[in-house]
């Protein structure tokens, strides 16, 4: 109001008592100008500058407050929308979730400073929902998810068909992986739980189970291996089965050592490694509350699914260390605790009787890894640490083998598995034993036989020795290990070969009787006699090939190997018999008194050894690519060539 009338202003007072005054009560017109019947002049007072700063930050707090609320909101609602999304988006939300440009509309709106009402979050209506990706993209690409379909959806085997060559599998196929169980995986489940797992079983299954000649094996093949790409460029597909799907074809494959990678960044991401720590926690604390005996007792879900997942990263474990170790690599994979550890798992519940020829080789890999980095080291050894470790390695062999040994024979669910762990577990010493020695001499840095020391010898005949054996026990009981092969992946054919062609390679280089070559012969051809029976091939005359192409091929070229090393070694003998050679002159070591027998008959009768140069030189330069190219196996270098000129032309004629 005027100030010059703000004395009128006052409202009279009834006589007798106290006049009032009337404060302006801020309204326009005021009640105090109202009841005096004046004009009312308003002036606004002006607010302090910190309060109206005060009073525009709550402001904004709140309108923020809003819309976080808003976008959790939204953000809920896309995620439960994402999850339950089962069906492909129509190629017009693919394009506009493929729009980089597109942006939450509170985003867009205007600044912080802006006008309030253009920045209020807008839910989008619900044709607009429709319309827009159900998920949030990082980037402008799509990836192609196709549906992996199993062989019968596809129309390419019958029921019955896959039923044969699913139950053909289980029959052999599953002791050289291990990773099933028997109650989980079958034919049903198999099918209903991964089509990927399905498809692979049925593509080795038909391998074993069709004669070659058919061109089924390799259409099958063919199609698993795009399923195979569709599995590992989609990260959704990732599963306990993809593993054990990629673990399969890494067997039966030529790109083993691939695929067992992307078979073990799956696990990884899938966290199969820590599987076993928490089984063996669970374990532990049954054990504390008293229950000793887990035979017994109920299992439920979660922990059946981590015997499965452990038993599958161990499976993954014995192949990475195959596969590196016996091809010239260092473990991708190492064992940091106890490696005994793992036989808890025989005391549970849900354990397999193939438990026992899994875990087994668990323990013998992780000893042979430690030999491997140890006598592969880039660093020179002494001979004498050498020897040292392989003597302390020899005894951890036979510890390893003592203790399975008694474990499989005590073992009441292995009743008619038994014969044929037992015969897997001797054959796997003979072998660790084999490569141990070979490895050794390798690692000595000795090729010529002729120059090695009475201790490199000793490890030269005990490497034989071990080769010999191993012969002797494929060869002599074939029900428990050669019937079996026809199952068997590309390594087990691949270290059959090379055992049998580097105990004919020794025989040349170390005395033997004449009675021990005809033997060796005759071991060789019995053992080619029933991997053909078994294998289903007659025997071919042509050459071995050199390559591999697809599953299923592999264990031919072995057989070929195998059949090349008996001819050669046969036209050897036959020479030196032609020659009137006695066979017992054929030893790498006679003259120089470093194990030849003087008092042999046809001693002195020496064959010129440039008439028997071709036969003994083609033997000794064979070494199929198969074992420089894929694996390497130690010894087949090994050579004899005399050190003085006196035994030249006495001894460079005896062994090549």
């Amino acid at each position: 109001m005027d100030s010059d009338e703000e004395s009128s202003c006052a409202v009279s007072a009834p006589v007798g008592k106290k006049r009032i005054p009337v404060k302006c009560d801020g309204k326009r017109p005021c009640t105090r100008c109202k009841r005096a019947r004046k004009r009312c002049v308003f002036f606004e007072v002006p607010k302090d500058l910190a309060v109206l700063r005060l009073e525009n930050v709550e402001a904004e707090v709140q309108r923020l407050r809003e819309q976080l609320s808003n976008v959790n909101e939204l953000l809920l609602r896309q995620s439960t929308q994402q999850q339950q999304q089962i069906a492909v988006t129509s190629p017009a939300s693919a394009h506009v979730m493929s729009d980089p440009g597109t942006m939450p509309t509170f985003l867009a709106t205007g600044g912080m400073g802006g006008d309030h009402d253009a920045g209020v979050f807008q839910f989008p209506t619900p044709g607009m929902e429709a319309a827009r990706p159900t998920r949030l993209r990082r980037s402008g690409f799509d990836i192609k998810e196709e549906p992996v379909l199993d062989f019968i959806s596809r129309g390419m085997m019958t029921a019955d068909q896959a039923m044969s060559c699913f139950r053909t599998f289980f029959q052999g196929c599953d002791r050289y992986i291990p990773v099933f169980d028997p109650d989980i995986d079958t034919f049903n489940s198999v099918r209903t739980r991964s089509s990927i797992l399905f498809n692979a079983i049925c593509t080795i299954g038909s391998r074993v189970e069709i004669r070659s000649g058919s061109q089924i094996p390799d259409l099958l093949h063919a199609e698993l291996k795009r399923s195979i790409n569709v599995i590992i460029q989609n990260k959704n597909l990732n599963c306990l089965e993809s593993v054990q799907a990629l673990l399969i074809v890494a067997c039966y494959s030529a790109e083993r050592s691939l695929i067992l990678s992307f078979a073990t960044r799956m696990a990884l991401d899938l966290g199969l490694d820590e599987a076993f720590e928490e089984l063996i926690q669970r374990l532990t604390m049954k054990e504390t509350e008293g229950v000793h005996d887990m035979t017994g007792v109920m299992v439920d879900d979660e922990e059946r699914t981590l015997m499965r997942k452990s038993r599958t990263w161990f499976g993954l474990l014995v192949l990475d260390h195959i596969f590196h170790v016996d091809g010239g690599k260092p473990p991708g994979i190492r064992v940091t605790g106890n490696a005994h550890r793992c036989r808890i798992l025989l005391r549970h519940r849900t354990s397999t009787v193939l438990d026992l020829r899994l875990f087994s080789q668990v323990e013998l890999n992780i000893i042979r890894a430690r030999v491997n980095d140890t006598l592969d080291a880039k660093e020179t050894l002494q001979r004498s640490d050498i020897t040292e470790f392989v003597h302390e390695a020899k005894v951890d062999l036979d510890l390893w083998f003592d203790d399975w040994l008694r474990i499989i024979e005590n073992s009441p669910s292995a009743t008619q598995e038994r014969p044929f762990l037992l015969a897997a577990l001797r054959v796997q010493k003979c072998w660790a034993e084999l490569i141990l020695h070979c490895k050794a001499l390798r690692s000595m840095g000795v090729g010529n036989v002729a120059e090695m020391s009475p201790i490199e010898q000793n490890i030269l005949l005990t490497a034989k020795s071990s080769a010999r054996k191993h012969l002797r026990l494929i060869s002599l009981e074939p029900d428990f290990y050669l019937a079996k092969l026809k199952y068997a992946m590309d390594f087990v054919w691949a270290k059959c070969a090379f055992c049998f062609l580097l105990l004919l390679k020794l025989s040349r280089l170390l005395p033997e009787r004449k009675e021990e070559h005809t033997e060796l012969l005759d071991h060789g051809n019995r053992l080619l006699e029933e991997l053909t029976r078994t294998n289903g091939e007659s025997a071919p005359t042509t050459a071995a090939a050199t390559t591999t192409t697809g599953i299923g091929n592999n264990n031919n070229i072995y057989m070929q190997i195998l059949r090349l090393s008996i001819e050669k070694y046969s036209r050897v003998l036959q020479e030196r018999e032609v020659n009137g050679a006695s066979i017992e002159d054929a030893g790498g070591m006679s003259s120089g008194g470093e194990g030849g027998d003087t008092n042999q008959p046809g001693t002195n009768a020496m064959t010129p050894f440039w008439e028997l140069f071709d036969a003994q030189a083609d033997l000794q330069s064979f070494i199929p690519e198969q074992f420089v190219r894929e694996w390497d196996f130690p010894g087949l270098d090994l050579f004899y060539f005399p050190t003085a000129w006196q035994d030249f032309f006495g001894d460079f004629s005896l062994a090549v």
